[in-house]
């Protein structure tokens, strides 16, 4: 779906510090996602800890997260479970992805029902953020959320920011109901991340944050030498809800 946006939304001007934080915050996060407004391409790194979850994701507690993106389509998660030492990586680089270690992936993609005996090369997989958006409408981006100013917290000082998708968007490009809380920090980076949807909520604290024209090619493959599950792109959604969520920790 292409967005654009034909006017500015006067009834939001008296929110306009809120919406003005948050878009701050959104610009580099996004770039990492959709591109950036000239089209070169952006990438972040993001260090975190998962504080806690409800539903499917509540033993993902104390897990922790290394997570990598660069526009376009390029997503990758390193994960390490409480009480495991097993590193879990998932990749995606474009329409292709791979996991490892091979043998407890392999587990996690059979728990989330995947013949990988009948699994073909994946041509024709959706892209990673399911959203065109000129790059000359970057700027108006944070006007696609409701968002609400939900206080300060002194220790640290940050600002807390609800959002969520419009209800007319979300409906547009079928994505799934969310909300969300960011703690914003005094550099205009978000330090705590709450996403809840029907299904459970996902507590993340944000320990570090980087951001880079571009990553090493290397962060895109496995290492030399090791063996890695290959699905197709379009399964990482329900590959990663696995890696999060399964409990006790695959061996």
């Amino acid at each position: 779906m292409v967005l654009t946006f034909w006017s500015a939304q006067p009834a939001r001007a008296a929110d306009e510090s809120v919406y003005a934080l948050f878009g701050q915050a959104l610009a580099p996060i996004a770039a990492a996602l959709l591109g950036s407004a000239d089209g070169r391409s952006q990438a972040m790194v993001a260090e975190c800890r998962v504080n806690g979850g409800t539903g499917p994701l509540a033993a993902a507690a104390g897990t922790r997260l290394r997570l990598a993106v660069q526009a376009p389509d390029r997503f990758r998660i390193d994960l390490v479970r409480e009480g495991d030492t097993t590193k879990l990586t998932a990749c995606r680089d474009g329409k292709e992805l791979w996991a490892v270690p091979a043998e407890p992936m392999t587990a996690l993609a059979q728990m989330a029902g995947f013949d990988l005996a009948e699994q073909r090369p994946d041509t024709t997989s959706p892209p990673l953020i399911p959203l065109a958006l000129d790059p000359q409408m970057l700027s108006f981006l944070p006007l696609v959320f409701d968002v609400k100013d939900l206080g300060t917290e002194e220790n640290p000082p940050r600002r807390v920011l609800g959002f969520g998708l419009l209800p007319q968007l979300r409906e547009a490009i079928k994505a799934e109901e969310f909300t969300g809380r960011a703690w914003i920090d005094a550099n205009r980076q978000p330090t705590r991340l709450v996403l809840a949807t029907p299904q459970g909520e996902l507590d993340l604290e944000i320990e570090k944050l980087d951001f880079a024209d571009e990553l090493a090619a290397g962060a895109w493959q496995p290492s030399a030498g090791q063996k890695a599950l290959r699905l197709p792109a379009s399964a990482l959604n329900e590959l990663l809800a696995k890696m999060l969520g399964a409990a006790p920790a695959v061996e």
